[in-house]
């Protein structure tokens, strides 16, 4: 393939946020039979109840890693009483990737949030796929240039948000990344913590409880007790300069 043929192949190839995030759809796609087969030969799983670490901030970065199922915070302690949430991951999601870099080290940490299996790849086999694989490397590069953007436009939002409208912010967060209950369309299918909330909007537990109680006397939100309904989606992605920029698997 000619120089010309590639950047044409490229501009033809059409992938937004949410896929960027799906890595088990970007080598699936991306890659070639013979690198697929390699990855998934060379990869273990390894499983986490809720509340166990799945790797911590300055540990060496020997994987890499994908969730095969469950739900995942990925965060930074800027103390050990100040937390600060990074994002959330699911099904299908890369975590550990914030472990590239000259000495291969965890800025994060990622711990589950409920029962959760991880595929472990070797970070050596990891980038000899991205070396191999131009198309993959190239999408996985997107995926960190967009995770990077997201940040920046929700701490900048948030200088000019109230409190509520962070707290709102950290709903959205919630349901665009874990989405709804199959049962119950306006139900979350899993609800932060409030603990959670105030760290993902700069607060107090305080200022969530009753930021909550505002929401839901305005109809936005219906609280059953630690779990959350959305009964106004249009109006909380108003109030929180709605955009994709926390977008998971829809």
């Amino acid at each position: 393939m000619g120089a010309d043929d590639y950047f044409s192949t490229l501009d033809n190839l059409e992938v937004n946020s949410a896929e960027l995030k799906q890595l088990n759809k970007l080598i699936e796609n991306y890659c070639t039979p013979e690198w697929r087969d390699l990855v998934w030969k060379n990869t273990t799983t390894l499983s986490f109840k809720s509340g166990e670490l799945i790797f911590g901030e300055g540990e060496k970065a020997d994987n890499i890693y994908m969730v095969k199922h469950g739900r995942v915070k990925v965060y930074s302690n800027y103390t050990p009483k100040v937390e600060v949430i990074a994002r959330f991951a699911t099904d299908g999601q890369v975590i550990g990737h914030r472990g590239f870099g000259e000495d291969f080290t965890f800025s994060v940490s990622a711990v589950a949030l409920s029962e959760t299996s991880v595929f472990v790849i070797p970070m050596p086999i990891f980038q000899n796929l991205l070396k191999a694989n131009n198309l993959f490397c190239y999408y996985f590069m997107l995926f960190f240039t967009e995770e990077l953007r997201r940040s920046e436009r929700m701490h900048k939002n948030q200088l000019n948000m109230t409190v509520k409208q962070r707290v709102a912010q950290a709903i959205r967060m919630n349901m665009e990344n874990f989405g709804f209950d199959p049962a119950d369309e306006t139900m979350l299918a899993f609800t932060i913590t409030r603990k959670d909330m105030a760290a993902i909007s700069n607060t107090t537990y305080e200022s969530v409880i009753r930021s909550l109680a505002e929401l839901q006397k305005e109809a936005i939100i219906k609280i059953e007790g630690k779990k959350l309904h959305i009964t106004n989606k249009d109006t909380l992605c108003e109030m929180t300069h709605c955009s994709k920029d926390f977008s998971g698997n829809h």
